[in-house]
C-alpha cells in the first residue's frame, strides 16, 4: 500500500512540499497464466515535490522520481526522472498597466522534465530463459534418433528505463476584458532507449531469438492552439465562439536498422508510422505489353545484348497491370524499389471549432471536428476483389469503375482485375496505386433549442423546460468516398459511424 507524507507551509510567500512513498506486490491469478506471468509483479517508488509562488506573479515548482522496477538487473533497477516548471504572470507586474485594457491577462509557463517506461517486451530480460520445444534438438546414432531440446525464448541482456525527455512552452491570455481567451502549447519530446529487438545481428551469429535493448531514438514536436470567445451582447444576444487545433510530427532518429544498399530504404528520418512500398507509374498498356512479349521471344542470346523494354515485375504481365517505378535501375521489381510513400494513418493535424448562439428564448450550438494530414493504403479482400485462392471477396459500389479492353483509362479506381491469386499477384503490393487520403471535416454536431416562456412553466410548478432537435454526424466533406474516413479499416470492415436524428424536451423541477 502506498504510503503519503504531505508537508505543506505557508510564510508571506506561499511553499509548499511533499514527500511520497509508494512499494507495489501483487499476483496475477488469472487460469491458465504460464510461470512466469505468475510470479509477483514488484515494484518501488519515491517521489518528491516542491512549489512556490509569489504574489500571483511568479511561480515555480520542482519534482523528482526515483522508481525501481522488477524488469530490470539490480545495477540498472532504479532510474532518477527529475522535473520543473515555472510561470510568470506579466499582466500582474506594474508595468503591464498600460496593456491592460487590450490584453487583460498574460502569462508564461515553461516545464522540463524527464519520465521513464518500464514496459520491456518480455519480463526478466536480464536472464536467459529456455523453453522446451520439439523443433529444436539433436540427431543422433546412425539411425538418426532425434533428441528433443530446448530453445533459448530470452537471451540475457542489460537493458534499463526507456526515458522522455520533455519540454513545453506556454502561454495564455485573455483580450477584450476576458471575452476572449488563447492558450498556446510548443512541445516536443526526445525519447531515447526505446526497447527494440536488434535490427543489426547478422544471422551467422546463430542466435535464436532476437535480443532487446535500448535503441530507438525519436523525436516528438508539435504546437497546441485553443481559442474560445464568450460575449453578451446585451439582454436578448450572446454569442460563444471556440476552436482548436493540433498539429504533431515525429522523427526516428535511430532503429538500429542495418545499413541499407539504397538511401530511400532507411526508415531513418523518418516518421514511426511512415508508410513503404512501391510508387506506380499508371498502367500498362496493349502496346508496352507486346513489347514486353517481343523481347520475351527473342533468343538468349539476342536478349544480352537488348535492353528489356521495361522492369520485371511480379507474374505475367498483362495490360492493364500496375506498373512501377524501378528505383536503383537494376530491370527488376523488388524490395529494393520500396520507398516511403505514405504518412501513415494517424493524422498530424486535428482541429475543431464550434458556436453556440442564443437569441431570447432560441438558441443553436454546433460542433465541427477534422484531421488532415493522413493516408491509408487500401488491401484486403474487401478492397481487392477476386484475390483469394478460390477467387472470393467483396465487392464495392465501384467496382464499375476498374480497367477493361473496353475502358482503357489510366484513371481507374481498379487495375485489371482477374478470378484467383496467382491471377492478381502484380496489382495489389502495397503501393501508391492503393494510397488514398482520409483527411475529413465532419458536422459532428448541431442543436437547435427552444426554451419556453417562465410564464408558462410557473403556471405548472416548473423551474424550467426546453424543447430541442438534435442531430449528430450530420455530414462529412473528404476526398475519401468508399467508406467513413475515420474508420480504423483499411477495407471498410468495421461498423460504421451512424447518424443519429432526435428530437426531446427537457423539464426542471
Amino acid at each position: 500500500n502506498p504510503v503519503f507524507y504531505i508537508y505543506t507551509k505557508y510564510f508571506i510567500v506561499p511553499v509548499g512540499g511533499l514527500f511520497l512513498f509508494n512499494q507495489e506486490d501483487k499476483v496475477i491469478t488469472t487460469e491458465g497464466i504460464d510461470l512466469i506471468a505468475g510470479l509477483p509483479y514488484r515494484s518501488r517508488g519515491f517521489a518528491g515535490r516542491a512549489t512556490y509562488s509569489w504574489d500571483d506573479r511568479y511561480f515555480a515548482e520542482f519534482n523528482i522520481g526515483i522508481n525501481g522496477s522488477e524488469n530490470f538487473d539490480p545495477s540498472n533497477r532504479y532510474g532518477v526522472f527529475p522535473a520543473f516548471g515555472v510561470g510568470w504572470v506579466l499582466s500582474n507586474e506594474k508595468f503591464w498597466k498600460p496593456l491592460q485594457s487590450v490584453i487583460s491577462f498574460f502569462k508564461v509557463r515553461y516545464t522540463n522534465g524527464m519520465i521513464g517506461n518500464q514496459a520491456t517486451p518480455n519480463r526478466f530480460l536480464y536472464m536467459e530463459a529456455l523453453q522446451y520445444d520439439s523443433g529444436y534438438g539433436y540427431t543422433f546414432g546412425t539411425d538418426r534418433r532425434k533428441v528433443d531440446g530446448y530453445k533459448v525464448k530470452n537471451e540475457a541482456v542489460k537493458v534499463t528505463w526507456e526515458k522522455s525527455h520533455k519540454q513545453d512552452l506556454g502561454f495564455d491570455l485573455k483580450f477584450l476584458n476576458d471575452d476572449l481567451s488563447l492558450v498556446l502549447d510548443l512541445y516536443k519530446e526526445h525519447r531515447t532507449g526505446i526497447f527494440l529487438d536488434r535490427g543489426a545481428v547478422p544471422g551467422f551469429i546463430g542466435i535464436t531469438s532476437t535480443p532487446v535493448g535500448n535503441l530507438g531514438v525519436v523525436d516528438n514536436k508539435g504546437i497546441e492552439i485553443d481559442l474560445e470567445y464568450n460575449k453578451q451582447f446585451n439582454k436578448n444576444w450572446a454569442l460563444s465562439l471556440r476552436g482548436n487545433f493540433t498539429y504533431a510530427k515525429n522523427e526516428v532518429i535511430e532503429n538500429d536498422q542495418p545499413t541499407q544498399q539504397y538511401p530511400w530504404m532507411d526508415k531513418r528520418g523518418h516518421s514511426t508510422l511512415s508508410r513503404w512500398g512501391l510508387i506506380a507509374d499508371g498502367l500498362y498498356t496493349q502496346e508496352e505489353v507486346d513489347q514486353i512479349n517481343a523481347w520475351e521471344a527473342l533468343p538468349a542470346v539476342e536478349k544480352e545484348n537488348t535492353a528489356r523494354p521495361f522492369p520485371k515485375q511480379f507474374g505475367t504481365i498483362y495490360a492493364g497491370d500496375i506498373k512501377y517505378r524501378d528505383l536503383n535501375g537494376d530491370g527488376q521489381i523488388d524490395v529494393y524499389d520500396e520507398t516511403k510513400i505514405g504518412r501513415g494513418d494517424v493524422p498530424s493535424i486535428v482541429y475543431g471549432f464550434g458556436f453556440n448562439l442564443q437569441y431570447k428564448n432560441f438558441a443553436i450550438s454546433t460542433l465541427f471536428q477534422g484531421v488532415a494530414q493522413a493516408d491509408r493504403c487500401l488491401n484486403g479482400l474487401g478492397i481487392q476483389p477476386f484475390s483469394g485462392s478460390g477467387g472470393e471477396g467483396n465487392l464495392y459500389a465501384n467496382i464499375k469503375d476498374r480497367w477493361t479492353e473496353n475502358n482503357p483509362r489510366q484513371d481507374v479506381f481498379y487495375p485489371r482485375l482477374a478470378y484467383g491469386s496467382d491471377k492478381n499477384e502484380n496489382n495489389f503490393k502495397t503501393s501508391t496505386w492503393w494510397q488514398r487520403d482520409v483527411s475529413f471535416l465532419r458536422l459532428k454536431s448541431l442543436q437547435i433549442t427552444w426554451h419556453l416562456p417562465k410564464r408558462w412553466t410557473n403556471a405548472v410548478l416548473l423551474k424550467g423546460a426546453s424543447i430541442y432537435a438534435m442531430g449528430t454526424n450530420l455530414f462529412t466533406i473528404s476526398k475519401f468516398k468508399l467508406w467513413d474516413p475515420e474508420l480504423n479499416t483499411n477495407n471498410g470492415t468495421s461498423y460504421p459511424n451512424i447518424s443519429t436524428y432526435s428530437i426531446g424536451i427537457n423539464f426542471n423541477f
